[in-house]
């Protein structure tokens, strides 16, 4: 039975190996709910300790001039595949693609590369470099928890961090098999270098997204009014059934004497993490062809909150046209936003309510 499942996979590498990212995917996106969720973080370390044991079984074989079975290389693709696409799901919640685009380009070609760059996976160097992109993007991620804050100091760190822990693995692949490391070592320092600047820069430019806060909901409404529970009684115009992923409409219809709008925001941050946020109102200057900034609201907030901190500001006196209201960090990196068209009108329209 062995020998016939083998035979299978090895008939059907493309096609299995596609079938396992895509299963991970999925079971990432259903056990990843939180960034400081113990079982998500077991998963994810397992990975990387996984394919970490994965790449020395592969230099022990290669020191003894055997050829490497198909199963240890489908066991580190898996398990690269399933890190990846675990890091997309996290990372995807915790920014927008407008905002990250860039980085989520470049872990989206990993994935693909992942299924169709197979042949370099004989080379150590690129089994390393692979694992080592994906250790510092999740030390990025649980460095801040630990810390409970969030900073340009926290990101070196977690980028020093990588850098020791993967000197470690060097060191014990040389110990493994000093001939094949000798002769991938230029290559692989080359590559964890340029690995290490590309995060860096693309911290350092905002393009990263912003882990491990992640924004749970967003909207512009017509009213706020704080309950005696300690909730928002929100008024909105409701999204058409069209607007995806919206939680309120794309139109702010403004009545004579009535010019305040409120953006209300939902951010997670994971337990005792504490760190500032600011709400961006912009404005399109049609004629410029840029957004320009209206005003700029801060305050800090705080982790736990399974469905996010709560807060909002007030923007008055709103000229018609196109606005929107970014959530960014302190740094400036876009935790997300929601874009809205500012109408003025003299007939009176239904508001819908809601508690937040």
């Amino acid at each position: 039975m062995f020998v016939s499942i083998k035979k299978y996979i090895v008939k059907h590498e493309r096609y299995v190996g596609i079938a396992a990212i895509a299963v991970g995917f999925i079971w990432d996106s259903l056990t990843l709910a939180r960034p400081d969720q113990i079982f998500g973080n077991i998963t994810l370390i397992s990975y990387l300790l996984i394919s970490a044991g994965g790449i020395i079984v592969l230099a022990l074989r290669a020191k003894r001039n055997v050829i490497a079975p198909i199963l240890w290389l489908a066991l580190v693709q898996f398990s690269f595949g399933n890190l990846a696409g675990g890091f997309l799901v996290v990372y995807g919640r915790s920014g927008t693609f407008e905002g990250s685009y860039l980085f989520f380009l470049i872990l989206g070609a990993f994935i693909i590369g992942n299924e169709f760059m197979r042949d370099k996976y004989s080379r150590v160097n690129f089994h390393i470099s692979v694992w080592y992109f994906l250790l510092f993007s999740y030390l990025s991620l649980m460095v801040p928890m630990i810390l409970s804050r969030m900073g340009d100091d926290v990101f070196l760190l977690s980028g020093v961090s990588s850098l020791a822990i993967v000197s470690v693995f060097i060191l014990i692949l040389r110990i493994i098999s000093p001939d094949m490391m000798l002769a991938a070592m230029k290559n692989t320092i080359f590559s964890i270098a340029a690995i290490f600047t590309l995060l860096n820069g693309l911290y350092f430019l905002n393009i990263i997204p912003p882990v491990p806060l992640s924004l749970r909901g967003i909207g512009v409404y017509h009213g706020m009014e704080k309950t005696i529970n300690g909730d928002y009684k929100a008024f909105f115009e409701k999204p058409d059934w069209y607007e995806f992923r919206r939680d309120t409409g794309k139109t702010f219809t403004i009545l004579p004497g009535n010019r305040v709008a409120y953006c209300f925001s939902s951010v997670f941050a994971p337990v005792k993490l504490e760190t500032g946020i600011y709400h961006v109102w912009e404005y399109y200057d049609g004629r410029a062809g840029e957004w320009r900034v209206s005003s700029v609201v801060s305050f800090p907030i705080t982790g736990g909150r399974n469905n996010g901190y709560r807060g909002y500001s007030a923007k008055s006196s709103l000229a018609s046209g196109k606005w929107r209201c970014s959530v960014k960090t302190e740094s400036g990196a876009l935790v997300g936003r929601t874009t809205f068209d500012v109408i003025y009108s003299t007939q009176p329209f239904s508001l819908s309510e809601k508690i937040l």
